[in-house]
């Protein structure tokens, strides 16, 4: 066991992303892989996901808007000309896949999930890039969005263009996210009333307000799902939903978010974070953790958490700091440009493959810690 020094935000620009940049593309085809091998090659696929392209063209256009390297403009262009040109419906939306079999086939699957993150994606284009069009084509996909997914009933929007489970609050958490980015790239108010009604749908719906926890899934009339489905809590999400209601206020005054945002994180830090520092993927409304091994979002949601908290709420730096490193040491122990996705309770690697679209969770992470610490600050001590 050794120490070593890390600035993540070094790590990230100079190590990670490139690397990603050079192996996840597909330049006989275009797009993105969805994964990498454990040595880094691309694992084959039949199919090219729209998610892992949204979330690869957020990635690289933040890249860029800290880095301002061409290289960084160039991988997010990729993501965007891909699913532009493959991806794009003449309805507006963005189809959920599309084949690899020379006919570019798209699936027929409209997902809500995908297309929040196509508008997460586009304002952080438009905000790094400066391309005026990336404002026509969010406002047009989000258009579509409500004309083909909203649901007037019960509120909030349906999963897919054809019946898929139960109804759950994450695709709509990252709407959220999505219309908090393009309102702070254009100023413009019409972001904020969607934003508004998935806020509303979090204090009516999603939030468990007598045990402090989120509801995951829920029935088609947005009612707490029956069945082990609604007994699932994820501490991950938790964490996720303070950093976004926090951002909430700073955006918009509303200073009714700010209390359930606190409860979220004390349930969370007190049932989904195990002994050794680590964030754990399921509990139940009660906190019995269901199950214990860890992933890598998680933790980088923690670490926004706990930042948005020293920045807004005057609580301590140094936990965002203490959850970052155990993050490094736990899922980068080669300290290089690969993760272990998935470790048991015991430390043991779980995952055989390395997933692009986590790239979007640790850049943001990254990003967030270096926006806040000075360069002094940056720095992360772990043993390896």
């Amino acid at each position: 066991m050794v120490e070593a020094t890390i600035n993540p935000r070094v790590f990230l620009l100079d190590q990670v992303l490139p690397f990603w940049a050079e192996r996840a593309f597909d330049p006989r085809l275009g797009g993105y892989v969805t994964e990498l091998t454990s040595e880094g090659h691309p694992v084959p696929e039949d199919r090219r996901s729209c998610l892992v392209q949204a979330r690869m063209l957020y990635t690289f256009s933040h890249a860029y808007y800290l880095a301002r390297e061409d290289w960084a403009l160039d991988a997010a262009r990729q993501a965007l000309d891909f699913m532009m040109t493959r991806l794009k419906r003449p309805d507006g939306a963005f189809a959920a896949s599309v084949s690899l079999d020379g006919h570019w086939a798209r699936a027929d699957l409209v997902d809500f999930y995908d297309q929040a993150f196509v508008l997460f994606g586009l304002a952080w284009w438009g905000r790094a890039s400066g391309d005026p069009e990336a404002l026509t084509v969010a406002r047009e996909t989000l258009a579509t969005l409500d004309r083909t997914l909203k649901d007037p009933v019960h509120g909030g929007w349906r999963e897919a263009n054809r019946e898929q489970g139960p109804r759950r609050q994450n695709p709509h958490m990252h709407l959220l996210e999505a219309m908090l980015a393009w309102f702070e790239t254009t100023g413009d108010e019409a972001w904020i009333d969607p934003a508004r009604e998935i806020i509303r749908l979090f204090h009516e719906r999603f939030f468990d307000k007598p045990t402090g926890t989120l509801r995951e899934f829920l029935e088609a009339d947005l009612s707490p799902a029956s069945g082990q489905a609604g007994l699932i809590r994820e501490p991950g999400h938790h964490f996720e939903w303070v950093w976004l209601l926090i951002h909430y206020n700073r955006l918009t005054g509303d200073k009714e978010v700010l209390a359930p945002a606190e409860r979220l994180y004390e349930t969370a830090r007190r049932y989904g974070v195990d002994h050794a520092g680590l964030v754990v993927e399921a509990m139940d409304p009660h906190g019995v953790v269901l199950e214990p091994a860890r992933l890598l979002w998680p933790q980088t949601e923690a670490v926004k958490a706990a930042l948005a908290r020293a920045e807004f709420l005057e609580a301590d730096l140094a936990e965002a700091n203490t959850f970052l490193t155990a993050m490094l040491a736990t899922h980068f122990p080669a300290s290089g440009p690969l993760w272990i996705n998935h470790v048991s309770a015991q430390g043991e690697p779980l995952s055989r493959h390395v997933p692009t679209r986590l790239l979007y969770h640790l850049t943001l992470c990254i990003a967030e810690h270096a926006r806040l610490c000075t360069p002094a600050e940056q720095d992360v001590v772990m043993t390896i």
